[in-house]
């Protein structure tokens, strides 16, 4: 089958070049957002300047004509240090069988195109989804335990920590279920089954020991995903090399609610990120059942007036309205967990790495299939280097506690 195989990467560069028909999907939302900068490592990290602290060195004194020839304070620097950041790597296998890849092979590159179009749809999805997923919660799991039942292996996935969009088509994905004390891993288990109203994920053996606060992360996940932005927002200590317990620019606000989201709550958080320098427009990714919970809020006007509002349209993707900072646009993210809203300053985030989304081995030229050892069929690869990271933590929010009703 070498023959098939080189003749399927000579006609994949025909039809496509050295890429695939790029597809970000609607749900990447972060991904569509946030820019990728392709960046060079110095060492094993990125490195990037921040602004902690502004110069201070000012002198005053009386201008009445009074002050004279007046003595001159020492010039005292701002203070900027050097953010270190480390990528993460994510790799996607895929594989076609030997009948498929002749017929497409076969059939020119009309064919090959029209043949191979949902294979490669496949794995952009599949790659785009993960990605989002730990753009948003890399570093701090897709899910929390509620109860485990034994019998027929299942865990129920707390409401506060239930994102639906983390979980959908997710039957046969590999997770870690560990310990939320100690890091440990119970054991490593394939999704059988989901139930996304009642928030059930069936596993395919027995987690020994599991129990309720326990962790659920992508195989392999803990401590080598990216940090994804909750984790940036919950930031209290070190992170990128920077502490956010000494510098109060690096530490982003937060704004703990026990109820249905408000509107006067978003303005409160707001007004906290305000308080720390934001200027700028604001985008507030939401649960769907927050922004039910939202819409009823401000359709009622219980809670603002109309002046607050420039555009509001039931059913559409978005809520726009203007506050002290500028325009915020509120989205709906199925892959925002249930108790979360996360406030970004979008100018100040980008990912950074040596590669977004791409296909075929980087560094080995651009052939997109190879043959699979022991197997008759071939193989495709999908390969990602990147994270994200805010040059200004302190312009964004995190709203925790949300209880939808």
């Amino acid at each position: 089958m070498a023959d098939v195989v080189e003749s399927l990467n000579s006609i994949h560069k025909e039809v496509f070049g050295d890429g695939v028909p790029d597809l970000v999907p609607a749900y990447a939302k972060v991904q569509q957002g946030v820019k990728f900068n392709k960046k060079k490592e110095m060492g094993l990290k990125y490195v990037q300047p921040v602004r902690l602290a502004y110069p201070g060195g000012f002198t005053q004194a009386l201008g009445d004509g009074t002050a004279g020839a007046f003595a001159l304070n020492d010039a005292k620097s701002g203070i900027v240090k050097r953010a270190e950041v480390t990528a993460s790597q994510i790799l996607l296998k895929d594989q076609m069988d030997y009948e498929t890849a002749a017929k497409a092979s076969a059939g020119g590159a009309k064919a090959f195109k029209e043949g191979t179009a949902f294979f490669y749809e496949g794995m952009q999805k599949s790659v785009r989804k993960r990605l989002e997923s730990l753009l948003l919660y890399g570093n701090s799991s897709i899910g929390k335990v509620q109860t485990y039942t034994s019998g027929t292996p299942s865990i129920t996935i707390l409401v506060a920590e239930w994102a639906a969009g983390l979980w959908a088509g997710a039957e046969g994905m590999e997770i870690d279920v560990q310990s939320g004390a100690t890091s440990t891993v119970r054991g490593t288990v394939t999704v059988a089954g989901v139930d996304i109203e009642s928030r059930i994920i069936t596993l395919s053996g027995t987690v020994t020991g599991c129990v309720a606060n326990d962790l659920v992360y992508f195989k392999g996940g803990f401590a080598t995903e990216m940090n994804g932005i909750y984790k940036v927002l919950t930031n209290a200590s070190t992170m990128f090399n920077i502490d956010a317990a000494a510098y109060s620019l690096w530490k982003s606000s937060s704004k703990a609610v026990t109820a249905a989201l408000t509107f006067n709550d978003v303005k409160s958080a707001i007004s906290l990120a305000v308080n720390k320098g934001l200027d700028e427009d604001l985008t507030l990714f939401i649960n769907p059942r927050t922004w039910d919970n939202l819409l009823t809020d401000l359709a009622g006007l219980r809670s603002t007036d109309k002046g607050d509002i420039k555009k509001l349209e039931y059913g559409a993707e978005e809520i726009v309205f203007h506050s002290q900072n500028g325009k915020v646009e509120v989205v709906a993210h199925n892959m925002i967990k249930e108790s979360h809203a996360l406030g970004l300053c979008m100018p100040y985030w980008e990912r950074l790495g040596a590669a977004d989304v791409t296909f075929g081995t980087p560094g080995f030229g651009q052939d997109m299939f190879r043959q699979i050892e022991g197997k008759a069929g071939i193989e495709a690869r999908a390969y990602s280097h990147q994270c994200i990271f805010s040059s200004a933590p302190a312009k964004n929010f995190i709203i925790t506690g949300i209880v939808n009703s």
